[in-house]
């Protein structure tokens, strides 16, 4: 499903071709060979609304939010215009809120990105913050200490509204109560998606279709994508080495990419909550351990580098020397991208099977999440002017930040839209991932470790952890059920 904001980019990067056609008001509807199309126009959903009461109005309270520092505090408050697409649309959004409401915003900044400042407060009984920004996994640290409310119980936030990220909204309740949320009330969940970038003129070299079509039929699997990958793989300096700052290679990936994604592109996780509520470790399963495989056999051949920390391998692909590279869609603003000299296209990682259902897209736990204090003293307000921002953010945040992220002059054709679509809608979340420390245990990142010990198999890591992590689960889960 297309969302508005793929019509609204679309229509900025047609803005040209448009600007040459008729001004007479009218549509010519009349084909080359002199017909009439009749065909009836294509039909679009009803936009969604804002469903709260028309007359609220907080007679100017000012909304206190605790945020992560710099940079992290730019996706949720700027003081003022600065004609920086981004930061503008963050203040508008804002200032739409405000008038919307009736409120303020209040926006402090904590001590650090890993943000439990307000822990100690809300245990102690105070009311100093109506919401927090704070970091995915440190999240799970309010939640665990009882600190923090169950978005469900708040009244006026409508979680199945398509501002909020409905795979987060089902995927990561503990006993049915929901601790934290993400969504489009930042730009965070789409900055830290993982997608990929192919070297255009290398797959016309080979002559090589450009894998968007087979993104839209869904047939861009990994298979597919490692019989693209094996076409690039020379010792360009003729040392009999492949080395990165010299080779050309198929596929490059980071430590915590690719190496995660591969789980996620089957559509599993590590934990499933079942329908009690209880979390229950779920990551053996035969596609984890073919895909995983698969990816190895990939990362470890003469056309693979596995990159271990750092980002030479997205350097060497901005220097022209390797086809495919995964990242987080945020890196798309490092220097590097911005600067190459190559021409390069988007598309989202390839699925396990095309049997998967969409283009699963893990978001890294780096990004933000938002919790709201037990000690807040009016959940309804808070809950008005969450929903609000979400809303707005999906209206105004997330096309400024399709467009900074479609800027790049080598990126800036029509089908990056779709692509970042396809990325944005298969956000997927998963407890073992997030919430490492209470549930995950030694199996929260597989593929980590699998890439810092190539000696060691899925099987052996999962058998290894099996029993410690469902020890684990049932521990942590003593406090949540109380």
């Amino acid at each position: 499903m297309k969302k508005v904001i793929s019509l609204l980019l679309l229509a900025a990067l047609l803005t040209s071709a448009a600007a040459c056609g008729s001004d007479s008001g009218t549509n010519d509807t009349t084909s080359s060979d002199g017909t009439t199309d009749t065909s009836a126009p294509e039909e679009t959903e009803p936009e969604e609304k804002l469903d709260l009461p028309s007359d609220l109005n907080y007679n100017g309270y000012v909304f206190r939010i605790l945020s992560r520092p710099s940079p992290d505090i730019e996706q949720v408050y700027v003081e003022e215009q600065t004609g920086d697409v981004l930061a503008d649309s963050v203040y508008k959004r804002n200032i739409a809120v405000e008038d919307k409401l009736g409120i303020k915003f209040e926006v402090a900044q904590s001590s650090s990105s890993w943000e439990t400042d307000a822990l100690n407060s809300i245990l102690a009984g105070e009311d100093a913050y109506d919401a927090v920004a704070t970091a995915a996994r440190a999240a799970f640290v309010y939640a665990k200490s009882n600190a923090v409310m169950n978005w469900y119980d708040v009244d006026n936030l409508d979680l199945t509204k398509s501002w909020w990220s409905q795979d987060a909204a089902e995927n990561l309740a503990i006993n049915h109560k929901l601790y934290a949320m993400v969504g489009d009330i930042t730009y965070a969940t789409l900055g830290a998606s993982v997608g990929m970038v192919f070297n255009k003129g290398l797959l016309d070299d080979y002559q090589l279709a450009y894998p968007y079509d087979l993104v839209d039929s869904g047939d861009w699997t990994f298979d597919v994508f490692a019989d693209y990958a094996k076409n690039f793989s020379q010792d360009l300096n003729g040392d009999g080495e492949m080395n990165i700052s010299d080779d050309l290679f198929g596929y490059g990936s980071n430590h915590w990419l690719g190496s995660i994604e591969a789980l996620y592109c089957t559509g599993e996780r590590i934990i499933t909550v079942n329908n009690d509520g209880y979390p229950e470790l779920t990551l053996y399963k035969e596609d984890v351990v073919n895909i995983y495989d698969k990816f190895m056999k990939l990362l470890l051949s003469e056309c693979g580098w596995n990159q271990l920390g750092g980002d030479d391998h997205q350097q060497a692909f901005c220097d022209g020397r390797m086809g495919f590279v995964d990242l987080n869609i945020s890196h798309l603003s490092n220097s590097f991208f911005r600067d190459a000299e190559i021409e390069f296209g988007l598309v989202p990682w390839p699925k396990s099977e095309k049997s998967v259902d969409k283009y699963y897209s893990f978001v890294d736990a780096g990004h933000t999440m938002w919790v709201i204090p037990v000690t807040n003293q009016d959940q309804a307000r808070t809950g008005a002017v969450l929903e609000t921002m979400a809303y707005y953010g999906q209206k105004m945040i997330i096309p400024a930040y399709y467009d900074v992220t479609l800027q790049n002059k080598y990126l800036s054709d029509e089908r990056s839209v779709d692509m970042l679509d396809y990325i944005r809608e298969g956000a997927i979340f998963d407890l073992g991932y997030y919430n490492n420390t209470q549930f995950g245990g030694g199996l929260a990142n597989p593929g980590y470790d699998l890439v810092h010990d190539t000696k060691l198999t899925f099987t052996t890591l999962y058998n290894k952890n099996e029993q410690a992590v469902k020890t684990l689960i049932d521990k942590s889960m003593e406090r949540y059920l109380e």
